[in-house]
């Protein structure tokens, strides 16, 4: 398994293949294309597309527009909780980026959601289509001056059975291109998700040769830029801060990419933090269809790549090394030593391929964050975490989330690594400090 995740991970392998694209799309211009996957109800499609025009602005791409509706439901577990939290985390999204979104969005209806995709499919060989892909998304979310009704009426909608055709051809293609979820950009063999990873993708586009012009490129990098920017710099100050609950998983890479940065955070805010271990989702029920763990990968290594955190030969705990992490955590917290323990461990199954399975190894990594293995022994066998665990999953859901890392901060709940602008920038606000 670590050798296999390796190979995933390669920068080396990577850079071989980004170089032989480059070779071809020389040859062959058509590979100037960005594949867009828009799927009209889902706010993260819709906050991607009002960033587009500036990305064809600064470089040299053509875009290719497929548009999907219905996608595979393994590929997103828990619908019905990801759209409530889509909403409030696209509003924070839209207002950090200075996009349009709705202050008060609802999910569209799929007579609607329908009826927008009939609409752009018609005029999908148009040399307008972005403009109108513009107008009747945000007509569709209330977030236009144009009404819904009106925008479909005036521009038409191509017949039901050539809609489903084109929808059914769309999600076909996502599938074989290897993805599943929609407010994708697909460039170069690669995949690229929403706002959240367009800094990746403008990062690669930006070269002399794809470039418009001389003048500056967007800010693509503005989120990166911004988690602990001022932790040289931000003056202390006596009011205190909210205490934070971080949910995690040994087994989640984004946990991992997220416990460093935030143990950062809290150095430099000096908030309390509850650490909060779950079991993984597959241990929990919720299924990962094989083009998602790929992805999550290549993904994950990226990410890592932004924040120079070694990332790549990976040791899967699943099963009793999970267990085994898990039954150790309380008493490494009783210890003062939960965070060097979570680290420790976290780098050895994500960055070292360590088999945390084996007690040569785990005690490696147990004495690595400054506890005795002896001790470590006994603990093994404690089963008080499983308790632990259990209350943790609970509190989670309540929290209407279901994947790691999550955090809550006060009234502001967050899930993923990627969402820790959105914790520090509260606090900032908490603190009385102003960017």
């Amino acid at each position: 398994m670590p050798f296999v995740a390796q190979a995933i991970t390669s920068t080396k392998t990577r850079n071989i293949k980004r170089a032989w694209f480059e070779v071809t799309r020389h040859v062959l211009p058509s590979r100037n294309t960005v594949t867009f996957f828009h799927k009209v109800d889902d706010p993260y499609s819709y906050l991607l597309l009002q960033a587009l025009p500036r990305l064809m602005h600064d470089f040299k791409i053509r875009l290719d527009v497929q548009f999907v509706l219905d996608l595979p439901p393994d590929g997103t577990p828990e619908p019905q909780k990801l759209q409530s939290y889509a909403l409030q985390d696209c509003a924070r999204l839209a207002e950090f980026h200075d996009l349009s979104f709705p202050s008060q969005p609802q999910q569209p209806s799929p007579a609607d959601a329908f009826a927008a995709t009939a609409m752009l499919i018609k005029h999908r060989a148009s040399p307008k289509l972005l403009h109108l892909m513009l107008e009747v998304t945000g007509a569709l979310w209330k977030d236009s001056t144009t009404t819904f009704e009106s925008c479909v009426k005036r521009n038409g909608t191509a017949s039901e059975k050539d809609t489903r055709a084109a929808i059914a051809d769309a999600t076909d293609y996502l599938q074989r291109l290897g993805h599943y979820n929609s407010a994708m950009l697909h460039y170069g063999n690669e995949w690229y998700w929403g706002l959240d990873r367009l800094g990746h993708l403008a990062e690669r586009l930006n070269r002399p040769s794809m470039r418009r012009s001389h003048e500056d490129i967007a800010d693509y990098q503005r989120q990166y830029r911004h988690v602990l920017q001022s932790y040289n710099t931000l003056k202390p100050r006596p009011r205190q801060l909210k205490p934070m609950e971080f949910y995690f998983s040994f087994r989640s890479p984004y946990s991992y990419l997220a416990a460093g940065r935030l143990f950062k955070l809290q150095e430099l805010y000096q908030f309390p933090l509850s650490l909060r271990p779950v079991m993984p989702m597959v241990t929990r029920g919720i299924p990962l269809p094989p083009q998602k763990k790929m992805y999550i990968l290549s993904d994950a290594k990226r990410e890592a790549a932004r924040f120079n955190i070694p990332f790549g030969r990976v040791s899967d705990p699943l099963g009793d090394g999970v267990d085994r992490c898990l039954a150790l955590f309380p008493w490494a917290q009783s210890q003062g030593k939960a965070k060097e323990y979570i680290l420790s461990v976290m780098t050895g199954i994500w960055a070292e391929g360590a088999n945390v399975s084996e007690d040569s190894t785990l005690r490696k990594l147990v004495e690595r964050a400054g506890l005795p293995w002896e001790e470590a022994q006994k603990e093994l066998a404690n089963e008080r975490w499983k308790a632990l665990v259990e209350l943790n999953r609970k509190d989670l859901e309540s929290l209407g989330l279901w994947g790691v890392p999550a955090m809550r901060y006060g009234d502001l709940v967050v899930w993923g690594q990627d969402r820790l602008w959105a914790i520090e920038q509260e606090m900032l606000l908490n603190r009385g400090n102003t960017r």
